[in-house]
């Protein structure tokens, strides 16, 4: 009878330590937006933004989709401008941001935050797609560039 020898208590110690690290690291960073990538020996992060790959499809949709907003937020801008004298940040995508605006400057935004909206899912995005792209491309100059394209071919 042939009895194994069993593993140290050291080295299944360091391994149970390694996995646990290793583990705790990658939870850790997928909790703050990272995405943790394995190369042999290494492990490195990245924003989640690149998880998910920009195609040639959204890239157009974006670009049509900025290109028919843009008239719209001029015309807001300068309506609230007009009205309040300074134009407060305004994002769509946060109620919280139109609710403290007073009656007409409120009014103004949300006409413009629901044609906007219309304006993205009318060209097959949704709005955290667009903004998930508009992000993107902030960190992203290939991305970038690959819009500003686009846009010139729309034009």
């Amino acid at each position: 009878m042939v009895i194994a020898h069993p593993m140290s208590h050291f080295k299944f110690k360091n391994l149970l330590t390694r996995s646990l690290m290793v583990g705790v690291g990658a939870a850790a960073s997928l909790c703050l937006g990272l995405v943790p990538s394995f190369q042999s020996s290494r492990v490195s992060f990245s924003s989640a933004a690149y998880a998910q790959a920009i195609s040639n499809s959204d890239v157009q949709s974006y670009a049509r989709s900025v290109l028919a907003i843009e008239p719209l937020r001029q015309s807001a801008y300068e309506e609230i401008k007009g009205i309040s004298g300074s134009v407060p940040r305004i994002e769509c995508h946060r109620p919280s941001s139109l609710n403290d605006l007073p009656g007409n400057v409120r009014q103004i935004a949300v006409s413009y935050c629901n044609q906007a909206i219309s304006i993205v899912e009318g060209n097959g995005l949704t709005i955290t797609r667009f903004n998930e792209i508009r992000v993107a491309q902030d960190a992203d100059s290939s991305l970038l560039n690959r819009i500003q394209q686009a846009i010139m071919e729309l034009r």
